[in-house]
Parts: C-alpha cells; structure tokens; sequence
C-alpha cells in the first residue's frame, strides 16, 4: 500500500503545483497594470512594513534616552490598522472595473474568477485519484482531516479565535494607548503610566490577524483536498456498481 500512498501524496502535490503555477501565470498578467503596483506597493509598505518596525524598534523605547522611540512605534502601529482598514476601499478604487462587472452579474463574475481555475485544475486531476484503491482515498481523508484539524489548534494556541473577533482588540488598544498618549502629550511631557502592555496587544493583534488568514487558507486547502477525494470515491463507487 505504501506506494498507492505515495501516488495519492504525489497527485496532492500535483494539484497544489498546478495552482500555484495559474495563480503566478495570473498574477504575472497583471503585474504591468498600475493598480497592481499600488496595490502591492500600499499591502507592503503601507501594512506589513510599519508594523515590522514598530516591534523592533519598540525595546528602545526601555531606555530613557530613547523613550521618544515609543511614539514612533505608535505611530506606526496606528499606521498599520489605518491602512488595514481602508486597504478594502482601495482595493474597489483600483480595481472598479472589475466591480462593475461582478455587480452586472455578481454570481456568475465570482464563479468566473473564484471557481473555473480550481475546477478546470481538479478535473484534471480527478481521474488519477480515481484510479487508486477505495483505502488509500479513505486514508488520505483521515490524515488530510488529521492534520485540518492540528492546524486548528495549533493557530488557535497561538492566536485564539481571532476570526471571530478580527482586528477589534487590537484597534481598542491602539485607542487606549492613543487617549493616553494625547493626555501625555498635554501634560508637562512625562509619561505618566505605563503602556507597554497596550502597545503590545495592539502590535501582537495585527501580526496574529496575518498568521490567522494564513492558517485559514491553508485549511480551506485541505478541506477541497478532502471534498475531492470523497469526490474520487464516490465517482469510483458509481463505476463499481
């Protein structure tokens, strides 16, 4: 069986190659456009980068010299949810056109852009996980739900259920540290609480918010591979009977 085993990994692997390698061969259609360059340039340097900086620069902040360094890594934290928030509003800005077409047809527009591309590639590969034995396919579901559900776990160790309170924990403590900051500020210039508490839950939340969309896409992965796979059984099945 270890070889079944092997060629039902190998389809896997197949699959997983054949979309990446649509979704550069996509990607790279629209890397000439200037709304991709906006887009990418603001994901990067408006989002990702600030909050980068902000924690390491953050520690500096311990040393009384560099206490301003503190203000720096809120500014930039709060530069980060700024952009997290209107980057969806950007998004329809520059990509309009498009949103025209999904509201003149919405359902068939997503379809469109969302589903052909996995379809045309899990037919493709449909019948070579038909060809393997009832065993190995009910094996490779156990092990690909297995390992779903360690995934779940292991994000939800980490960052809680953060999908179901999004980034709001993070922007109340930027709210927090800002309300202070502002009192700070008006008063004779000394920092008169601590909040390194605050700065730290608004910076954890916002990294933990892209570890968590990166564990979600990973287990809608392995939820089409299992929805595939039970596919392959039942197609295989049907031919039996």
């Amino acid at each position: 069986m270890t070889q079944e085993i092997d060629q039902y990994l190998q389809i896997v692997a197949d699959i997983e190659q054949a979309y990446k390698t649509a979704v550069k061969e996509n990607r790279e259609q629209h890397q000439s456009s200037k709304a991709y360059k906006i887009d990418t340039r603001v994901f990067w340097f408006g989002m990702i980068a600030p909050s980068i900086v902000a924690v390491l620069i953050a520690p500096f902040s311990l040393i009384a010299s560099l206490s301003w360094t503190a203000y720096v890594s809120w500014g930039l934290i709060g530069v980060s949810y700024l952009v997290l928030l209107i980057y969806p509003l950007l998004g329809m800005w520059l990509y309009r056109d498009s949103i025209r077409k999904v509201l003149t047809a919405p359902f068939a527009s997503l379809m469109q852009a969302n589903v052909k591309t996995i379809m045309q590639i899990d037919a493709q590969y449909l019948p070579k996980l038909v060809s393997l034995p009832c065993d190995t396919l009910k094996l490779g579901i156990v092990e690909l739900k297995n390992e779903r559900s360690a995934l779940e776990k292991r994000t939800h160790l980490v960052t809680g259920a953060i999908e179901k309170i999004g980034i709001f924990p993070g922007l109340l403590a930027l709210a927090v540290g800002l309300t202070a900051l502002s009192k700070t500020l008006s008063s004779a210039g000394i920092m008169t609480a601590r909040l390194d508490w605050v700065f730290a839950l608004a910076g954890a939340n916002i990294i933990f918010y892209f570890m968590c969309a990166y564990s979600q896409i990973m287990m809608s992965r392995y939820e089409r591979m299992v929805a595939l796979t039970e596919l392959a059984i039942e197609r295989k099945n049907s031919q039996s009977s």
